[in-house]
């Protein structure tokens, strides 16, 4: 039975999908249209009916793990759309295209968004509930009764979506295990039989020869052997496991943004994003902000200053120029009334519009869309030490928006708390990163330009 929904649940899986995509694809050619005429883009129907599958599969969509949120489940299920609606977007892009395909496009990736995505979420609900209903169960066995094994067993038990039941433990006993299976010490677990079990659970605390004994048996028998580690993890937010020859070595710090999927999804965001306010933004606000700041002082149109961008590397930040030229930008901080800003000027602070030259900076590659944002090499200099691991701030990107600046804390830096409240946010960014975030906080920055603050250092 467990051999042949392992067999047949993933090609279910992408046969639903399948259906969802074609109900989808109609549906909206019939939103933005309002007919399902023969002259339509049908063969954008073959086209993505053939990729999908082919990035379903690459991504592992089928495989839902049995302690897997449903975040997790969401989340993969909105990078494989992303990544699909970029490979159908460019073979639009370079097919001819007639403005009634653009409604299409535009109503089909909202519906795939949307859909796909609740498909996703509910199978993996369904599944959850076919686990705890007995479907789909694996066994498992754990060497060791101390504390970290009857948390595990008292876990499994608890939740019974992970279709995991624990047939009991072996193990030296010290203290009665009136609440538990008991099956016998470790000399019994040598002997034992073990056909129907799947998973073998061993503690940290148990004997090496047990472990040792353990693998062996996973390994002549086909059993999963997990290890139940003795270090706090509940303190840390993610960790991989790693190998240095014969060393096991474990990265306790390890934070979204160092997997690289998340870096290219998060990059090829950028790009889109920065090109967009390129073409649609830049390419007339630029002209003619630069005529202005031109008649009304003398000096550049860009005012650039040396920030600390990823790895504290400096790199020359980009904003349109809004005081008279000075010796002191880089050392004295605008303040309100500052005889040194322009009319036009305290037009472009007031409204962030400044801020937009920062999008040539996205392009090139030394800042992204979300991040913490790059401060004066001064001011860093004044702050890294006085606040706690201000340096962690340096160790990915800075953006032209982030969450500080979401959340309020904008302008001007007067004081510890201020930069204190700023960095305690940006490592909260940093340590629970997600697309979904970063369009979040590019939505809040939105909503503050529209109420017209100030967003930016």
């Amino acid at each position: 039975m467990r051999k042949r929904f392992n067999r047949y649940f993933p090609y279910l899986f992408v046969l639903g999908e399948m259906i969802v995509l074609t109900i989808i694809f109609f549906s909206s050619l019939f939103i933005a249209e309002g007919e399902f005429a023969v002259d339509k883009p049908y063969l954008l129907l073959l086209i993505y009916l053939s990729v999908w599958p082919i990035i379903s599969y690459l991504n592992k969509d089928y495989k839902i793990g049995r302690a897997v949120s449903y975040y997790n489940t969401f989340k993969k299920a909105f990078f494989s759309v992303f990544i699909f609606i970029s490979a159908i977007s460019i073979f639009w892009l370079f097919s001819q295209s007639e403005s009634l395909e653009r409604h299409f496009l535009t109503t089909l990736v909202l519906l795939l968004f949307l859909w796909l995505t609740i498909y996703r979420v509910s199978v993996h609900l369904i599944l959850d509930k076919y686990r705890e209903f007995g479907g789909n169960i694996r066994y498992a066995v754990i060497l060791g009764y101390d504390e970290l094994g009857t948390k595990l067993f008292d876990t499994l038990k608890r939740k019974s979506h992970y279709g995991i039941r624990c047939i009991g433990f072996y193990g030296d006993v010290k203290d009665g295990i009136e609440n538990y299976s008991y099956l016998g010490s470790f000399k019994d677990f040598i002997k034992a039989d073990l056909e129907s079990i799947d998973h073998i659970y061993v503690s940290e605390r148990a004997p090496k020869y047990v472990l040792e004994k353990a693998i062996e048996i996973g390994e002549n028998s086909l059993k999963r052997v997990k290890l139940l580690p003795e270090f706090k993890t509940e303190a840390i937010k993610s960790f991989v496991l790693r190998r240095y020859d014969a060393v096991p070595v474990i990265d306790v710090n390890n934070l979204p943004l160092d997997a690289k999927v998340n870096t290219f999804v998060k990059r090829i965001f950028d790009v889109v994003f920065a090109t967009f306010m390129f073409v649609f933004v830049l390419s007339w606000m630029y002209p003619i902000f630069g005529l202005i700041i031109k008649l009304e002082s003398k000096g550049p149109i860009l005012f650039k200053q040396l920030r600390h961008g990823k790895g504290n590397t400096p790199f020359y930040c980009y904003k349109f120029r809004t005081m008279i030229e000075n010796s002191e930008a880089d050392f004295t901080w605008a303040s309100k009334n500052d005889p040194r800003i322009t009319k036009f000027g305290a037009f472009l602070r007031r409204t962030s519009l400044d801020e937009f030259p920062q999008f040539f900076n996205v392009l090139i590659g030394n800042m992204s869309i979300v991040g913490p944002r790059p401060h004066p090499l001064s001011l860093n200099k004044a702050y890294e030490a006085k606040i706690e691991k201000y340096a962690k701030r340096h160790a990915y990107k800075p953006g032209v928006t982030g969450l500080a600046q979401a959340m309020g804390f904008r302008g001007e830096i007067t004081d510890y708390y201020q930069m204190n409240s700023r960095v305690r946010l940006d490592r909260f960014y940093l340590q629970n990163w997600s697309f979904i975030l970063d369009i979040k906080i590019i939505f809040l920055t939105i909503y503050a330009l529209v109420k017209g603050q100030k967003l930016a250092y």
